[in-house]
């Protein structure tokens, strides 16, 4: 995979995590939202098909390694590291539907 982007930011009351990779000819994103509601939150992987970005797979946001982080934690503390390995396995997941 080859690393086009990555984001962090915390915004709205929320960590925002955008991570875009190019695999096999294919544009992949993922976008992770937590805040401190679980129903508000989401983990989600994306493939671009040259027009618009298609939702290929997601994951509950209970099951993510990011989920202890609160969006009151300032950025140093934020666990920027857990959302990286969060999108790493919504990428797997991905690349194991596109095949």
């Amino acid at each position: 995979m080859t690393e086009i982007d990555t984001r962090f930011y915390n915004k709205d009351q929320s960590w925002y995590f955008i991570r875009i990779v190019k695999w096999n000819n294919h544009k992949l994103k993922v976008v992770i939202r937590r805040n401190a509601y679980d129903h508000q939150s989401y983990a989600k992987c994306y493939k671009f098909d040259g027009k618009q970005w298609n939702v290929v797979n997601s994951m509950p946001i209970e099951d993510c390694k990011c989920q202890v982080v609160s969006y009151a934690q300032k950025e140093v503390d934020a666990r920027k590291e857990l959302f990286l390995q969060d999108s790493q396995t919504l990428f797997e997941i991905a690349k194991k539907i596109i095949k």
